[in-house]
């Protein structure tokens, strides 16, 4: 082979690589400019009377289910030429009908024998689609099988649609459980035919069933008939091969130049028990750079046979659809020569003649052992290299100058549409709605200030009386500082005494333990005074989320004064007098501690007012304390009514001073207008409901515009 043809073609390889990678480019375009156009589809499903009716107008105008429509067609046909130009070689088709030499032509151009490409003089030997590639690597073969449901969607729900069987298994567990119903009386042979095969499909799936994986394992070459053959060579059946999609081999071919080459092995066609044939051709017409049709005329006399026109049509078809390629310019015939106790080159040459008469025309049409690896180089390989050489730059070219038409006319397809999308988006202008945000905050401003205003009432009516939980909670706890009391009696005195070695001591630490029993049952007014605290800081949030309609403002999961916080910081007039009244805090030791403190000296060792004479029993002692402590008590209950009046006074003043600040003094409305006008659309949601879904319609459709404009050639932003 010269070597010149074979760096020919490995140029034109080399160049399809290059063109497959701008197809992929351009699939990856494709789909990201689907996406941006099923948002602004999406788009017009949201729409309905509330967008932009401009927006509505160029929605409509720029037909967008067509688009999508049109880029899916084209990102079918870019994924075809895609597969088409990325292959590292040329693809030579093989097919012919069962006995006609065909897998004798692939034996020889192969270098393969039978035992890995079966041949036969019986039915259909080869039951699998081989693929078969000229490689300077060690022989190996790989094994695809088919997976359980694409085993089922392709090899048996065809045959129930085909041969319209009742009722169609949902899976292939209920394929395979269910018994398969006797074809009409009146069926035809063909229909006979392949309600045998589905029917074989069936009853020895236990044979095969293991294998549908969906792996793709490699193999000893030695073992490829077991998976690519329907009968071994005692012409028994087998049945591995109907759960194989196909078997890829790589072999060094016997031409020291044959270049990058893989055969592709078509079985079964003209195998009437097979439904899918037309879908088989199809899909190898587009993975074949060149067809070998193979037909062996019988000795004894031989005529294109209507199986012969079918198959011919059949391949026709498949091509109809590539650009440049006919079955007329990329096939050969190849009429097998075989001699022996029969010559049929008579019968050829018959045949020869006829077949242009018969509708049958090829590139070149040769007669040829088939057998025979150096007829086949000379009159095969060789004339479909030079052939090839000849025609793949001018197939190819015509492949780039379709694609490119087709992505020209889509591309100015989706401008156009782009256009109608211009002008549709404006700046917002905030103050176009001010006139109905003006009475909107009037009338809030209204309510507003009048519920802070009774609320301050509320809070002035009682700042003279005691508060009353408070009050409540410092009964509560002087009751138990009582019943504390009441546990301590003249036995237990005893006993310190004589544990502590006079009743000084024992007094004083009978003082002691009392005195700090109150102290610290005292503590818990601090609970009690930030419980009043924050009551008083409910009321007035709870004024400000409704008649402020300040709910909405709330950011999820967080606190309403650490948002209003946030959200009036940039008016300080407005921030500073929440942030005191926020963090305002009251604690037991600044309020009611020392106030209580001094009420307690009676009960301090170094302050007692009634000292001991050695004439003084535990019963003295218990009253002394008891006196004591009843007495620190009502000092203290003398004084707490004040002491609660205090806290509503400081309720009041809190709220006063925050009411001050932020409603009453100058410029208080004005900056409550500036904050609501910039909260607006949450606060008055259903006023600007449809005002704000407008405007993120637009923004949305503004951004899938941008991005369809960015995805054009020269048109990018």
């Amino acid at each position: 082979m010269p070597t010149s043809i074979v760096s020919s073609i490995q140029q034109i390889i080399s160049q399809r690589t290059r063109f497959a990678e701008k197809i992929s480019d351009d699939i990856q375009r494709l789909s990201l400019m689907s996406h941006s156009i099923s948002v602004l589809e999406n788009v017009k499903q949201k729409v309905s009377s509330h967008a932009s009716p401009h927006l509505r107008e160029a929605i409509n105008r720029a037909d967008l289910p067509a688009l999508l429509s049109r880029i899916e067609r084209e990102q079918v046909y870019l994924s075809q030429l895609n597969q088409r130009f990325s292959k590292k070689g040329i693809s030579i088709g093989v097919i012919g009908r069962a006995r006609q030499g065909k897998s004798r032509l692939l034996q020889s151009l192969s270098g393969l024998d039978q035992s890995i490409i079966p041949d036969g003089d019986g039915s259909h030997c080869t039951g699998v689609l081989s693929v078969i590639a000229n490689s300077d690597q060690k022989r190996r073969a790989r094994v695809e099988f088919y997976s359980r449901t694409d085993f089922f969607q392709t090899r048996i729900l065809p045959y129930f649609k085909e041969l319209g069987l009742l009722p169609i298994p949902a899976n292939l567990a209920e394929f395979v459980s269910q018994e398969l119903l006797q074809p009409p009386l009146q069926g035809t042979p063909v229909t006979v035919a392949r309600f045998q095969k589905l029917q074989q499909i069936h009853q020895h799936f236990a044979l095969y069933h293991h294998l549908l994986t969906g792996l793709t394992l490699e193999i000893p070459t030695e073992q490829i008939r077991t998976y690519v053959a329907q009968v071994n060579p005692q012409r028994e059946s087998m049945y591995a091969y109907l759960a194989v999609k196909q078997v890829h081999i790589e072999n060094t071919f016997p031409f020291a130049e044959a270049g990058p080459i893989t055969l592709l092995d078509m079985p079964g066609l003209g195998d009437t028990g097979l439904v899918n044939e037309e879908a088989l051709i199809g899909s190898l017409a587009q993975d074949t750079d060149f067809i070998l049709f193979v037909r062996k005329p019988d000795s004894l006399g031989a005529a294109w046979e209507p199986a012969d026109l079918d198959l011919y049509e059949c391949c026709e078809k498949a091509l109809e659809g590539l650009v440049g390629m006919n079955l007329s310019s990329c096939s050969f015939l190849v009429l097998n020569h075989t001699r022996g106790l029969s010559d049929n080159a008579r019968n050829c040459e018959d045949l020869l003649r006829s077949a242009e008469g018969n509708g049958l025309r090829f590139s070149q049409m040769v007669t040829v052992d088939c057998s025979s690896a150096e007829q086949v180089e000379e009159k095969i390989l060789r004339p479909v290299l030079l052939d090839l050489q000849a025609k793949l730059t001018d197939w190819d070219r015509q492949y780039e100058q379709d694609y490119q038409r087709k992505m020209t006319q889509l591309d100015a397809s989706i401008n156009q549409a782009i256009t109608y999308f211009n002008g549709i988006v404006s700046p917002t202008d905030d103050m176009k709605d001010f006139p109905i945000f003006k009475g909107l905050f009037n009338s809030l401003w209204q309510d507003l200030t009048n519920a802070c205003e009774n609320n301050l009432k509320t809070l002035e009516s009682l700042r003279d009386l005691p508060n009353i939980k408070i009050q409540e909670k410092f009964d509560s706890i002087k009751e138990d500082c009582l019943r504390h009391l009441s546990t301590l009696t003249v036995s237990n005195i005893e006993i310190s005494r004589n544990a502590l070695g006079s009743y000084n001591k024992t007094y004083e630490e009978y003082l002691n333990e009392n005195r700090t029993y109150i102290t610290k049952a005292f503590l818990k007014l601090g609970d009690t005074l930030n419980e009043v605290l924050q009551q008083v800081k409910f009321e007035v949030y709870e004024i400000l989320k409704n008649q402020g309609k300040l709910e909405g403002i709330i950011s999820q999961g967080e606190a309403f004064e650490t948002t209003l916080l946030r959200e009036t910081r940039p008016l300080e007039e407005l921030y500073t007098p929440l942030e005191s009244f926020i963090h305002f805090q009251l604690s037991y030791l600044g309020f009611l501690h020392f106030r209580i403190r001094e009420h307690l000296d009676t009960l301090t060792p170094d302050y007692i007012s009634v000292r001991l004479s050695r004439e003084d029993t535990a019963e003295d002692i218990l009253n002394y304390i008891t006196t004591s402590v009843e007495a620190s008590l009502y000092k203290i209950q003398n004084e707490f009514d004040d002491w609660a009046k205090d806290l509503n006074k400081m309720s009041f003043a809190l709220v006063e001073e925050l009411i001050d600040q932020i409603f009453r003094a100058k410029n208080a409305k004005d900056n409550w207008e500036i904050f609501y006008q910039q909260h607006r659309r949450k606060i008055w949601v259903e006023t600007y409901q449809e005002l704000s879904f407008n405007e993120s319609v637009l923004k949305q459709s503004s951004e899938q515009v941008d991005k369809l404009r960015s995805y054009l050639p020269g048109l990018s932003m």
